[in-house]
C-alpha cells in the first residue's frame, strides 16, 4: 500500500495540472471577436457577458494575458468561436493576469470642432498661349457640432454648423480688388424622440437654415466700388426648412427620415437687397419685391450617413430631396446635399474634401449646382 502511494500522489498531481491547463487554456483562448462601434475589433475570449459590460481576456503586445472589460454601449456585435484555433503559442500560464481599467461609456454631450484652409496662387509670365496670369485665392471652412445621446434615454439631438468662405483676387496690384467667391453659412439640426428603447424608430424634426455672413456689393466686392449698392448680406437672404416626420436608424451611422409635410421660410431684412430682383419674384402693395415667402414643400426625404473607418477615414454625408404630393418629382422637386470626406494624415490633421450639390428638378435643361473644395483641416472632438 505504501509503494502505491507515490504513484497515486503523482497521478493526482498530473490530473490537477491537466485540469488547470485545460481550464486556463479555455479561458484564455482567442477564438471570439468583439466588433466595436468605432469599426475596430478585439480578438479575445469572452468570459462574462452579463450586466452592462463584456469581460474578456486577450494577449497583448507584450505576450501577456490581459483581462479587460468593455461597456456594451461601445460594442456593435460579438461573434463567438469565429476562429478555429487559438493564438496561444507561448507559456501563457507563467504570466499573471493583469486587471486594467474598464473602458468608460461614451459621453452624453459631444462637441466637435473643425477648421480648414486652402491657399492658392498662380503666377505665369511670358506665356506663348496668352497674357501673363497673376491671381490669388483662399478658402476656409469651419465645422462645429453639438450632439446629445445617452444610453437608455429616448431623446437625442444632432446640431451642426458649416461655414465655407472663399475669396479671390485676379491680380496682385492695388487695382485688382478682392472678390467673394463663396460665402455659405448653414446649420443642420435633428431632434429625435425614440418610439421604443431600441431607438431604431423615432419621431423627429429636421431643421435646416442657410444664409451668408459678409456684406457683398455689386461685382462680388466687399466694398461698393461700382456704386450700385449691396447685393447680399447676413440674413439677406435667409432660408429655413422645417421637416417633421419619422426617422429610421438601424445603427449608429445611418439615418433615414421621411417627412410627410415640410415647409420653407425664405426672406430678407433689407428692402434694398430685395429690390435687386435676385431673390423674390413677387411684389408687395408698394411695388417693392416681397421680403418674405412661405412655401409648402410637401414630402421630404433626408438621408444622413456618418461613418468612421479604421480611424483614418471620416465620412459625413447629408442628402435631402423634397417634392409636392400632387405633382411629379420632375415638375416640382428640390435636392440639397452636403458631402464631407476626411482622410487622416496625422493626429487631428486631415485632408478634407467638401462637396455641395443642389438641384431644382423644374429647371430646363436640368443643371444641378455643384461646388467642391479640398482643404487641409484640423478636427477634434471633446
Amino acid at each position: 500500500m505504501k509503494k502505491n502511494t507515490p504513484k497515486i500522489f503523482f497521478s493526482i498531481q498530473y490530473l490537477l495540472l491537466f485540469t488547470f491547463l485545460f481550464t486556463a487554456g479555455n479561458a484564455l483562448a482567442q477564438r471570439d471577436e468583439i466588433f466595436k462601434k468605432d469599426s475596430t475589433t478585439i480578438r479575445c475570449k469572452v468570459l462574462n457577458a452579463k450586466g452592462k459590460t463584456y469581460t474578456y481576456t486577450f494577449i497583448d503586445k507584450n505576450n501577456s494575458v490581459t483581462k479587460a472589460k468593455v461597456a456594451k454601449t461601445l460594442v456593435d456585435s460579438v461573434q463567438y468561436n469565429k476562429y478555429d484555433s487559438n493564438l496561444i503559442t507561448h507559456k501563457l500560464f507563467d504570466e499573471q493576469l493583469q486587471d486594467i481599467a474598464e473602458e468608460a461609456p461614451p459621453k452624453a454631450w459631444v462637441f466637435i470642432f473643425g477648421i480648414g484652409l486652402n491657399v492658392g496662387n498662380i503666377l505665369e509670365f511670358n506665356s506663348s498661349s496668352g497674357p501673363d496670369k497673376k491671381s490669388f485665392s483662399a478658402t476656409s471652412a469651419l465645422d462645429l457640432g453639438l450632439n446629445y445621446y445617452k444610453e437608455g434615454k429616448r431623446f437625442s439631438m444632432t446640431n451642426e454648423l458649416h461655414w465655407t468662405v472663399a475669396v479671390q483676387k485676379s491680380g496682385l496690384t492695388s487695382a485688382a480688388h478682392i472678390q467673394r467667391a463663396t460665402d455659405d453659412f448653414s446649420t443642420l439640426h435633428d431632434f429625435s424622440y425614440a418610439m421604443n428603447k431600441s431607438n431604431k424608430w423615432n419621431f423627429n424634426l429636421i431643421a435646416k437654415t442657410s444664409t451668408s455672413i459678409f456684406t457683398i456689393f455689386d461685382g462680388d466686392f466687399f466694398k461698393d466700388y461700382n456704386n450700385n449698392g449691396k447685393i447680399q448680406g447676413f440674413i439677406n437672404p435667409y432660408d429655413v426648412t422645417l421637416s417633421p416626420g419619422i426617422k429610421f436608424q438601424p445603427n449608429d451611422y445611418f439615418r433615414l427620415s421621411l417627412s410627410p409635410y415640410s415647409i420653407n421660410l425664405y426672406g430678407l431684412r433689407s428692402q434694398q437687397i430685395a429690390n435687386t430682383g435676385f431673390y423674390t419674384q413677387t411684389f408687395d402693395t408698394n411695388g417693392d419685391y416681397d421680403l418674405f415667402v412661405f412655401k409648402q414643400l410637401g414630402a421630404e426625404l433626408n438621408i444622413w450617413y456618418d461613418r468612421k473607418y479604421k480611424k483614418w477615414l471620416d465620412m459625413q454625408y447629408r442628402l435631402g430631396i423634397s417634392s409636392d404630393y400632387f405633382t411629379r418629382l420632375a415638375k416640382n422637386g428640390l435636392m440639397d446635399g452636403l458631402f464631407i470626406t476626411k482622410i487622416k494624415l496625422i493626429k487631428n490633421v486631415y485632408l478634407s474634401h467638401r462637396a455641395i450639390l443642389k438641384a431644382d428638378f423644374t429647371q430646363k435643361p436640368f443643371k444641378p449646382y455643384y461646388n467642391q473644395t479640398v482643404l487641409l483641416s484640423f478636427a477634434k472632438s471633446f
